[in-house]
């Protein structure tokens, strides 16, 4: 089964498999998802859920008529290679990148205790992969191919969600054409956070019509690599709730002590209310000596846990995704400086498993040949610590239920045309 999100793809494989092994005594399945943590935080649950039972430490699950269930992970196979199946069921198909583990599976279909041995998989679509070439190119005789979009479920699912999809199609279209709409053309289903638009009428914001200055945020980003930069963001907060990036500095080199120097002058020349520091790989040092000279430094770590883990994969994506929402919303004001404007345009996102938002990581940017994103992390620390500085309105606005999230857009959207018009 080839389907969007909400097809109810996990719950039709477990209970084939299930009625399988009631059937049939002494069937052996094997259930494989690629990575362990996946297996074990969404396979096995939705398992246990479903049919309320619990598995063993070997992550089996045994009937009483003989019958077993097993549940591996991709780099568990290999030690399988004498074990006889009845069936096998491979969960998200589409993340083991050849069909490798499909064949070694398809091998094992031996056991004679059933009169018919099935291989089953779900997958979501993923461009002209070995699932298209197997299921739905030029299938062969013994393979049958189910596909559905969400929409051909929706009758199952909450309205809202269903409401949200269709925003989706706007906010991030290849994500929608990939997992909604089940399209194979796409193979990367990233979307970038902002568009030139976005950043342009950002810029163009007067800061005459932001508010009254308020308390500041400066935040700073170590460089981890040779040709990276060292860069220092400063936000200020104006009015109740919004936000303008006054300070964008940037300087190479690694020197421990440089950096906390450079730091420390910046500290005392905008005497920000609280200071945030990248606190991954040689980050932790500044941070270190910064509170050894009595700073009280925020340490941000971009893997931590997102503040709301049920949206966002982790504290940078969090980070990332404010910084978007306050900028389409004209809550914030960036600097009319190259490399922020640059870089930010250049962060994609996309979701994981569960649905959440995720940042590209800086070392996959890098692979498609794009310096680490300096300054734009530097700006999404201080977002992230904006509560900190400013009294007022302290939801993000991703938070905000959407029908309050379009108004606000579209107030703005008026207010933007009235500042390009040279209006304050």
């Amino acid at each position: 089964m080839i389907a969007g999100i909400g097809t109810g793809k996990t719950m039709m494989m477990l209970a084939k498999l299930w009625r399988l092994c009631a059937k049939y005594p002494n069937s052996l399945v094997l259930i494989v998802r690629k990575e362990f943590t996946d297996l074990r935080d969404s396979t096995i649950k939705d398992f246990t859920t479903y049919f309320e039972v619990g598995i063993n430490t070997e992550k089996d699950y045994n009937f009483p008529n003989g019958s077993c269930m097993m549940f591996r992970h991709g780099s568990e196979l290999a030690v399988l290679k004498n074990v006889n199946l009845t069936a096998f069921g491979i969960e998200q198909a589409e993340e083991f990148e050849t069909d490798q583990e499909f064949t070694f599976l398809r091998d094992r279909l031996r056991r004679k205790n059933a009169p018919l041995r099935q291989g089953i998989i779900i997958a979501n679509a993923n461009g002209h992969n070995w699932i298209w070439n197997l299921w739905v190119n030029t299938p062969g005789k013994n393979f049958e191919a189910f596909q559905a979009t969400t929409f051909d479920n929706a009758h199952n699912l909450p309205p809202d969600f269903i409401e949200d999809l269709r925003e989706m199609e706007r906010d991030a279209p290849n994500h929608y054409k990939q997992y909604v709409k089940n399209n194979h053309d796409i193979t990367e289903s990233a979307d970038l956070i902002l568009s030139s638009e976005d950043v342009d009428m950002s810029v163009a914001l007067l800061s005459t019509a932001m508010g009254a200055p308020g308390g500041a945020a400066l935040s700073l980003d170590v460089a981890r690599f040779g040709d990276d930069v060292n860069v220092a963001s400063l936000l200020e907060a104006r009015g109740s709730h919004r936000f303008e990036q006054t300070l964008a500095e940037g300087w190479q080199g690694l020197d421990l002590m440089v950096t906390t120097g450079r730091t420390m002058d910046l500290i005392h020349r905008t005497k920000p209310k609280v200071v945030i520091v990248d606190g991954d790989g040689l980050g932790a040092g500044v941070v270190d000596r910064l509170r050894e000279l009595k700073q009280p430094v925020i340490e941000f770590r971009g893997g931590m846990k997102a503040r709301d883990e049920r949206k966002f994969f982790n504290r940078r994506s969090e980070g990332f995704i404010e910084t978007a929402d306050l900028v389409k919303s004209s809550w914030l004001k960036l600097l009319d400086e190259e490399n922020v404007k640059t870089q930010l345009l250049s962060i994609k996102y996309t979701f994981d498993s569960k649905g959440r938002k995720k940042i590209e990581p800086k070392e996959d940017m890098k692979k498609r040949g794009l310096k680490s994103p300096n300054y734009a992390d530097s700006i999404m620390m201080a977002v992230a610590y904006r509560h900190r500085i400013s009294s007022g309105l302290k939801a993000n606005i991703s938070q905000l239920p959407r029908r309050s999230k379009g108004y606000i857009g579209r107030f703005f959207n008026e207010d933007r045309r009235v500042m390009r018009g040279g209006m304050s």
